[in-house]
């Protein structure tokens, strides 16, 4: 009887971040950084089939044969994907490569094929981490149909195969610890990637233009881009490194971000900017400037609209009614809030 199940994991956000792609093996490239998940991100359903005729005869004084028909090989999985408008996208290579890796490892064996549906609740290329939540996501459904590895082993597979991707650095790290986090050191989660964060329970609004979209590779790829993203991005990090991470950093890492967008040149761009200063127009039409700051999210054509202070934030009902003034000037927004931090 195939085994069938769930699992959701959130977007993740970057407001400032480095750039390091040194390493020969792709665990160890990364980014240090802050950034913080949200609610919204990638639900995945499936189905585990197991196929009789591939699976192996029963073992006897310890030593399992070969397979029935000798087959070598894996059965092949399908993965259909679905945007947040609930329209078909069509490449579903980032889940297939994943479910590959995932069999390479054993952690799926060849008598046993996947059926998943991926279901995405934000835009892509907007900085909002869907490959990585899209990803780790799956592993958490890998592991609740099979039962087999740690939860560790499916996060550093997701970051390798983004990597592999050129669609994202750090996201996977920052998803591994939830809330907002500190990205200490590059790399995958557990090793050698360090990341620590602190939780906050606080909505917010996340503003994009939906006809312009920015992939990671178009950045972390050129050499100019690189030299001046990790220039800004190390010095972020620096001053945020200082001390215990809590929530008493959040006017700190407000400053640190808005500093990064300057210094790093990517409020230079026309549609990045644009965005960014409709959503400033609309807080202070909604006459909420005291009360919200607007953030660029790394590296989408988008904005975060978040607390200026945690302990008095915007009630839903404000945000809301800035998302009016917002969409009224052509941009798209959706009403989130920061995830919890994840189980250690």
């Amino acid at each position: 009887m195939p085994s069938t199940d769930e699992a959701l994991c959130g977007g993740h956000i970057t407001l400032l971040f480095s750039i390091d792609k040194s390493a020969r093996l792709k665990r160890g490239q990364g980014s240090r950084g802050v950034g913080f998940t949200v609610q919204h991100g990638v639900h995945v359903s499936g189905t585990l089939h197991t196929l009789v005729e591939k699976m192996p005869l029963n073992t006897m004084a310890g030593v399992e044969p070969d397979l029935r028909n000798e087959a070598l090989g894996h059965e092949a999985s399908s993965v259909t994907i679905t945007d947040m408008h609930g329209q078909a996208m069509e490449d579903p290579t980032l889940y297939l490569d994943y479910i590959e890796a995932c069999h390479d490892a054993t952690l799926l064996r060849d008598h046993e094929r996947l059926e998943v549906h991926v279901t995405l609740q934000c835009p892509t290329s907007q900085g909002f981490g869907m490959s990585a939540a899209g990803l780790v996501a799956l592993g958490r459904l890998i592991h609740s149909l099979t039962g087999r590895g740690h939860p560790l082993q499916y996060l550093k597979i997701a970051h390798r195969i983004e990597r592999e991707h050129g669609s994202g650095l750090g996201d996977v790290l920052g998803i591994s610890v939830g809330g907002v986090e500190l990205r200490r050191q590059p790399g995958a989660p557990g090793w050698p990637g360090e990341a620590v964060s602190f939780a906050v329970e606080a909505p917010v609004l996340l503003v994009w233009d939906a006809h312009e979209e920015r992939h990671t590779s178009t950045y972390i790829d050129d050499p100019t881009w690189q030299t001046a993203i990790t220039a800004a991005g190390e010095q972020g990090v620096k001053v945020l490194a200082k001390g215990a991470w809590d929530a008493s950093r959040w006017t700190e890492l407000l400053e640190q971000s808005r500093a990064f967008a300057d210094v790093s040149g990517m409020l230079t761009e026309a549609v990045r900017a644009r965005v960014y200063h409709a959503a400033l127009e609309a807080v202070q039409d909604a006459g909420l400037q005291a009360l919200v700051a607007v953030r660029l999210c790394m590296l989408g054509s988008s904005v975060a609209i978040l607390p200026r202070r945690l302990h008095q934030p915007a009630d839903e009902h404000d945000l809301l009614r800035l998302a009016e003034h917002i969409q009224e000037r052509g941009l798209s927004t959706l009403l989130t809030a920061i995830a919890d931090i994840s189980p250690r």
